[in-house]
């Protein structure tokens, strides 16, 4: 499930170019990963083919230009998925290039659902190179997080992930949401031609996860003793929380001169890389 807050304001844009490699990392081990899309391909083919019939084609078409490990994603929807999140407007490119993040942000979901069992969580951190498969765990609520929140009102995303049937979902699934939106940000960073005058909230909402996670941890850690054991019981979950981690990072450092790719980010970062909040992932690395 993804929310996502649009304003319209003019921005300007850094489109210079880099190596089709690079590393980089805030903190920890260095993340490697090709970088997709710092020169935008060229969609003209792909729009002149575009038809309402050819929904499933285009996305795939964006995919393989700007960001191929989407294709994965968007293989494990049905027609009807991919429609649903473009309300109506599949028929017009230009809809359809705006809300490719969120077929991406979602075919990530639908795909783990195909793989999922109460033994087996898997994320696809990257592409199917980058597959890692975790216990499934019966552990706290979500909710919980709002019991460290300073502001849940002042926070967009706190409703949809923290109320109700989702902050009565656990650890894996909010892993999942945290993985979905270094996807959001990486795809929205490769259809950035798109925004127009506007910004989003792309990094907005990959801060948010990284914060709530941190938050995770830490009642877990406190509160919940036995939880927090079996996520340290598990290596691949610590390598799910890392990886990601290091791959947000590698994403947020590309994405820092596009201010039209945020909107409250840097009130959020403030929060991510609290000195105390920030121990909590590098308590992981220490182990």
């Amino acid at each position: 499930m993804l929310p996502m807050l649009i304003l319209f304001v003019a921005c300007g844009k850094n489109e210079s170019a880099a190596d089709d490699t690079a590393t980089a990392s805030a903190t920890g081990e260095p993340w490697s990963e090709t970088l997709w899309c710092a020169n935008l391909d060229d969609l003209g083919a792909v729009k002149a083919a575009h038809s309402a019939a050819g929904l499933r084609d285009t996305l795939v078409g964006i995919s393989e230009l700007r960001y191929p490990p989407a294709v994965g994603f968007i293989d494990a929807q049905s027609d009807s998925d991919l429609e649903i999140w473009f309300f109506g407007e599949w028929d017009d490119f230009d809809s359809v290039l705006d809300g490719y993040e969120v077929a991406v942000h979602e075919g990530s979901h639908i795909w783990g659902f195909e793989y999922f069992s109460f033994d087996d969580y898997r994320y696809r951190i990257v592409d199917d190179d980058r597959i890692i498969g975790t216990q499934y765990l019966d552990n706290f609520n979500r909710s919980e997080i709002l019991t460290r929140h300073p502001d849940p009102a002042a926070d967009f995303y706190a409703s949809t992930y923290l109320e109700g049937q989702s902050g009565a979902q656990g650890f894996n699934t909010l892993l999942d949401e945290y993985n979905a939106y270094t996807h959001s940000l990486v795809s929205r960073y490769c259809t950035r031609d798109a925004l127009g005058g506007s910004s989003i909230s792309a990094r907005d909402g990959i801060l948010t996860m990284m914060w709530y996670v941190e938050l995770y941890l830490a009642i877990a850690r406190e509160e919940h003793p036995d939880d927090y054991a079996a996520i340290l019981a598990d290596p691949a979950h610590l390598e799910v929380i890392l990886a990601v981690w290091d791959r947000a990072e590698f994403w947020l450092d590309i994405t820092k001169d596009h201010p039209e790719l945020g909107i409250n980010d840097n009130q959020i970062e403030k929060l991510t890389y609290d000195e105390t909040n920030l121990a909590e992932i590098e308590r992981l690395r220490g182990l």
